[in-house]
């Protein structure tokens, strides 16, 4: 599996993200017209570049049951060079460009690369992206102020006392909520309230690994955040 993640997608300008959309099949364009908010643009664009690129390049890794992560370098974007940017799509090696859709609860799947699986998250300052031969979800979360009713309604007792008692229940509550949302993002559900099972029994029932890390950025670019993946063995 191959994971790749950006920080602060938000630092392209539209200028430089409208230049980009061009480039893009259709199906992408219309996604991204539809979102309103200019952050969430470029956390699409993004992902879908991360995407390709996952595709063109590291289909080793993807077929691997080892873990790379990745930093998705600026120089890889390119928005002070917009036109080098053009490796990604126009001189792109990769055919067919991929195509996505999205489940009844909003998993994305690949309509048109047989056998491989992917999954996106993104947080206020991040966006990430796994693809792998098998089942995933991801999530990435950085630190997070958060209410005692989304604890008590998130979580289930052994994790609110994780939480409570953690010398930093800002960083605490993250790690946790990373670990939740891969597993439910990995079934295809999304997060589910009131549903305070827990994930890791339900996860190794299922056959499904989760890991959580850490993933560090320059200080401009946000971050440390938390990084969690669920991946069927």
């Amino acid at each position: 599996m191959i994971v790749y993640y950006f920080s602060n997608p938000g630092r392209l300008s539209e200028e430089c993200l409208a230049e980009i959309v061009c480039l893009l099949p259709t199906q992408q364009q219309e996604i991204v017209a539809k979102m309103k908010n200019h952050r969430h643009r470029c956390e699409q664009v993004v992902a879908y570049l991360m995407l390709c690129h996952a595709l063109e390049h590291n289909q080793t890794e993807i077929n691997d049951s080892e873990t790379t992560i990745k930093e998705f370098q600026n120089s890889q974007l390119t928005y002070q060079h917009i036109n080098n940017f053009q490796f990604s799509i126009l001189n792109s090696q990769l055919s067919p460009l991929p195509l996505w859709s999205f489940g009844d609860h909003g998993k994305p799947y690949i309509n048109n690369y047989e056998g491989i699986h992917f999954n996106i998250s993104h947080c206020n300052e991040a966006v990430t992206i796994a693809v792998s031969n098998r089942t995933i979800g991801i999530d990435i979360e950085g630190r997070r102020h958060f209410s005692d009713t989304l604890l008590q309604r998130a979580f289930n007792k052994e994790e609110q006392d994780s939480v409570k008692n953690s010398d930093d229940p800002e960083w605490e509550f993250p790690r946790i909520w990373t670990r939740k949302e891969a597993w439910f993002k990995h079934t295809g559900t999304g997060i589910l309230m009131d549903h305070l099972t827990s994930t890791e029994s339900d996860a190794t029932e299922a056959g499904c690994a989760i890991t959580t890390l850490t993933v560090a950025t320059d200080k401009e670019s946000g971050g440390p955040f938390w990084l969690s993946i669920a991946q069927k063995l």
